[in-house]
């Protein structure tokens, strides 16, 4: 979460910025300032300004200094009608953090950046989440540039990249046809961008008189030698008897890399191409820098041992690869307004978003600059597993499911498919306002205590199953909401279901007949058991049957939960 600070001029604004504390709970709140403006400016990532736009631009013009130093800027004008993402739009992601507060207060985002504009993700977004490091950042503007103008940028790769590339490009392998080069390694081209991957990690063995000085020059030099970049140093690897050794400490603040430590058994485990009899004799270990350069890595060596006067030094290469994530994200009735504030969160962010077309279609404002995936209603499995794909090559990815993820949704199946895999994903699953939750509401208050939930749909149950459940739940003189009631295959299932409701049930019953609910074209109808037809069967629909206590009263359905016995 963001450090977020707010500055109002007037009452309205004040409020205006208390309403927000329910996105960013530990905001300050402030009355502009220019002395608390200048101390809050150094420390927080965010301020958000609720006043006219020629006042903010007066107030934070001498404290602009560079854009990877300031914080992101945010302008709401005073009635809520516009949130302006004025600085940091990638940088700081005020772009992303104008689109959630404006959709909080039914505003409308002001966005000027060019590949928002386009449609296409901020790819210094991308390096910046994959870790990459920029070896020439002042050609970074101009390839942005170029991305906006062709949306799609070549990418030629040299390092051992085991990961997807930014969603919007190509491989190719002639390195004069690419706008960006992906590598480890010292290169000529200086009109092309070049990203370095961070995946080197140098194994040292020393003895206690080395020095700090020498040893980061002849590492600096030997990398170079060898055809390596020094910025792709990931790490340090040594014995762990040399773990407190203060060169090798020191090094490792100089280069802001990791240090790994490894026990004598460890190291004794790896081959290596040149062991020394001199070196086990004196440690017991057979060597040290390639065994701890390869055990770091889990790759493999790309300079052998080089000694020098009180050192050994060697690098290995790991496979580089980005962490990805799989959001199952739960969209509600389909209304953006319905989604809970995660979704709108995790949509905004996400680098793909999956899902069955007719939910994408209710979802499209959240699309633009997404790598997006449409696919039909029975292909619930190739969904899963192309979402599962994604996350696993190292994206960001938001599977859609209508409603709750977790009733009748996308949830299941995709944890399913996770169970069986030896690689580790990080999931989360995102909460949404089920069908049963709408229809509800809409039709008053059925499911206030004790309620059974059923679905029609015989696609994955065999139909007598299901009936053997309702028979079950008809017994029980519960409120029974009926999911997916009908289709044009399945025109007789709703019917089945009344017979065998009205052998526990009177006729006199009462109904609730919810379809589209929270959509434009939503109906809601109140009926008699005994006037359930076929024309209440559609994929669109649900059915609600009210309990032994339930009834209808100004055209709400009631069930009451017992507080009558309170309130008498």
């Amino acid at each position: 979460m963001p450090k977020v600070a707010g500055f109002y001029i007037n009452s309205a604004g004040k409020e205006l910025l208390k309403k927000l504390k329910a996105l960013f709970p530990e905001m300050e709140v402030k009355k502009l300032n220019k002395n608390t403006l200048k101390e809050v400016w150094e420390e927080a990532d965010v301020l958000i300004f609720v006043m006219a736009t020629g006042i903010v631009v007066r107030s934070i013009a001498s404290l602009i200094t560079e854009k990877r130093r300031d914080p992101g800027v945010l302008v709401i004008s005073e009635g809520g009608e516009f949130v302006i993402s004025l600085i940091g739009g990638h940088q700081k992601n005020s772009n992303l953090l104008a689109k959630e507060v404006a959709m909080f207060l039914g505003a409308k985002p002001v966005i000027t950046t060019a590949s928002d504009l386009k449609g296409i993700p901020a790819f210094d977004n991308w390096i910046k989440r994959c870790g990459l490091k920029v070896l020439n950042p002042e050609l970074l503007p101009k390839t942005m540039g170029l991305l906006n103008q062709k949306k799609e940028l070549s990418f030629f790769v040299e390092a051992d990249f085991k990961s997807k590339l930014f969603p919007f490009s190509k491989v190719v392998s002639n390195v004069r046809e690419a706008d960006v080069i992906l590598t480890n390694k010292r290169t000529s081209f200086s009109d092309k961008l070049v990203l370095i991957a961070p995946n080197l990690w140098i194994g040292i063995g020393l003895h206690s008189e080395a020095n700090l000085e020498e040893v980061e020059k002849e590492v600096k030099e030997l990398l170079s030698k060898s055809g390596f970049e020094f910025l792709a140093i990931k790490g340090i690897a040594t014995i762990e008897e040399k773990c407190n050794h203060l060169v090798l400490i020191k090094l490792r603040e100089r280069l802001g890399v990791e240090l790994k430590c490894f026990k004598k058994e460890e190291l004794k485990e790896v081959k290596v191409k040149n062991p020394s009899i001199k070196v086990s004799e004196y440690i017991g270990v057979e060597s040290v820098c390639e065994a701890s350069a390869i055990l770091a890595s889990g790759g493999k060596l790309v300079v052998e041992k080089h000694k020098f006067r009180d050192f050994t030094v060697a690098v290995a290469e790991e496979p580089y690869s980005i962490k990805g994530k799989l959001f199952v994200v739960g969209t509600g009735p389909g209304d953006p307004k319905y989604m809970c504030l995660r979704a709108v969160e995790v949509l905004f962010e996400a680098e793909v978003i999956i899902g069955y077309k007719r939910y994408l279609e209710l979802i499209s404002s959240f699309l633009s600059g997404k790598l997006v995936y449409s696919l039909g209603m029975t292909e619930e499995i190739k969904r899963a597993k192309l979402a599962i794909e994604e996350a696993l090559g190292g994206r960001i990815v938001a599977l859609v499911s209508g409603g709750d993820p977790g009733i009748y949704g996308m949830a299941g199946l995709v944890l399913e498919l996770i169970a069986k895999l030896d690689e580790p994903l990080d999931v989360e699953v995102v909460p949404g306002i089920s069908a049963l939750n709408a229809c509800a509401s809409l039709a008053g208050a059925p499911l206030t205590a004790d309620f059974c939930v059923i679905s029609l749909s015989d696609r994955l149950i065999p139909f007598e199953e299901i009936m053997k459940r309702l028979e079950i739940f008809a017994k029980s003189g519960l409120p029974i909401v009926m999911y997916n009631p009908g289709s044009k295959g399945r025109r007789k299932h709703i019917l089945k279901a009344k017979e065998i409701l009205l052998k526990y049930r009177s006729g006199e019953t009462p109904v609730a007949i919810v379809k589209d609910a929270m959509r434009d074209s939503q109906k809601v109808e109140f009926i008699k058991l005994s006037e359930l037809s076929e024309s209440h069967g559609n994929m669109s629909t649900t059915v609600i049957i009210g309990g032994k206590e339930s009834f209808i009263c100004k055209n709400w359905l009631i069930t009451p939960r017992g507080y009558s016995r309170k309130y008498r």
